[in-house]
């Protein structure tokens, strides 16, 4: 039986992207099929919209849900709506961390992604401690070509300024005891702040009550498209709101068993073009 999704909403890294970050010409083309067929389509991703626009190639989305839901913007960029994370969580956050050498990023609602220039210098041994890992490339590309540097006391006076809009604290490491430790820390914000992960080696720190669902809430409601005609597809805890919601759920191959557990569907590995292939054979017909 061939699905009939009004709206679909896509993840990117693990999921939309290969693991070289690329959006490939067949999952392209694919997407491009489903949307000549009337379906809209949405980013919805844990990167900021400057960083979302980097592998899409100036893809036709309809709208994007960036920085896991904190900001949702139009087609053409303009923000519609934002949530922003309390200034003074974000400095307790980093006092916090910087127990540790972590990277981590700051990220706010123009998409800068911000990083503190003394923690910075003792970080570089650690993106190269083993080059195959999986995300160290994209977390090189960061580190050198898209961070915006800042020093620790600039950085907590801009927090102490009420015009500072930040949207999401994203922390990576190799080491799943160490990301446990950072959980830790966040725990103690934790009513005041949503914890999550769009991936086996980073923790996110979001505005409460941020998800991408509550970010396509706003399509849907634009649209006039109701949840059971939503088609989601995701691999990581940052999906675990929009798989359960949507009426069509589609987890990747590679997602962990427990968010496998909450899709009505899985499409194949990332790596291996899985969006274009699930679009074809379950939505479109054809190869």
């Amino acid at each position: 039986m061939e699905l009939k999704p009004r709206l679909a909403a896509f993840d990117m890294d693990g999921t939309l992207l290969n693991k070289e970050s690329q959006m490939t010409q067949v999952t392209k083309e694919a997407c491009l099929k489903l949307q000549q067929q009337g379906c809209k389509l949405v980013l919805s991703t844990g990167r900021t919209f400057g960083s979302a626009q980097i592998p899409i190639d100036a893809f036709p989305f309809d709208g994007f849900v960036c920085s896991n839901g904190a900001t949702v913007l139009e087609s053409d960029g303009t923000m519609v709506q934002q949530t922003l994370l309390p200034n003074h969580l974000v400095a307790d956050a980093i006092r916090a961390l910087r127990q540790e050498v972590l990277y981590y990023e700051v990220h706010d609602t123009a998409s800068n992604r911000w990083m503190i220039q003394e923690d910075r210098e003792r970080l570089e041994a650690l993106l190269n401690e083993d080059t195959s890992l999986e995300g160290i490339s994209i977390r090189k590309f960061a580190f050198y070509k898209l961070a915006k540097i800042i020093r620790l006391q600039e950085m907590l006076e801009m927090l102490d300024d009420p015009k500072t809009e930040m949207v999401k604290l994203f922390i990576w490491h190799n080491d799943p005891e160490l990301l446990e430790w950072v959980r830790e820390q966040l725990a103690p914000l934790g009513s005041q702040v949503n914890i999550t992960s769009s991936g086996r080696h980073n923790v996110e720190l979001l505005p409460q009550g941020v998800s991408k669902w509550e970010g396509l809430q706003y399509f849907c409601s634009k649209w006039g498209i109701a949840a059971e005609e939503v088609m989601v597809f995701g691999d990581a805890e940052n999906d675990r709101e929009a798989l359960t919601h949507a009426g069509y759920s589609v987890a990747m191959e590679n997602a962990s068993q427990e968010i496998k557990a909450l899709a009505n569907y899985i499409a194949p590995h990332h790596d291996e073009e899985g969006v274009a292939r699930f679009i074809h054979e379950r939505i479109i017909g054809g190869r």
